[in-house]
């Protein structure tokens, strides 16, 4: 994993679609260096409906149904603000249903619009 940036919190974003789609991803992002330390890390996934249990004690919060950075734009803002000032991680999962806006959700990570300037690890 790179340095981070002053300031700046890493988030990962992957997509992932079926459940055990997801489960995949989880598993691989808390094996991989972007995850950090075992107690500072979230997930956030896409969806209302998953399973909200993951290894390691790992929480994750689910984002309301519909696209994060359209639709569901205020919803993501809103878990990432609760997410940030609860849980203090210091990396992030996010997982998508679709890759139809990755590039413009990964500008408004990268940008600070949702009120904190994210590291977006690829």
């Amino acid at each position: 994993m790179t340095a981070l940036s002053p300031g700046r919190l890493s988030v990962t974003v992957r997509v992932a679609a079926t459940v055990p789609a997801r489960q995949l991803a989880i598993d691989a992002w808390l094996r991989s260096p972007a995850a950090g330390s075992p107690r500072r890390r979230a997930v956030l996934v896409e969806g209302a409906l998953f399973d909200r249990s993951a290894a390691d004690g790992v929480p994750l919060v689910g984002l309301g149904a519909g696209c994060p950075c359209c639709t569901g734009l205020v919803a993501l803002r809103v878990a990432l603000a609760r997410t940030l000032r609860s849980l203090r991680p210091e990396a992030m999962l996010l997982l998508l249903a679709s890759d139809e806006h990755l590039p413009r959700l990964r500008r408004l990570l990268g940008s600070g619009e949702l009120g904190v300037p994210f590291e977006v690890e690829d």
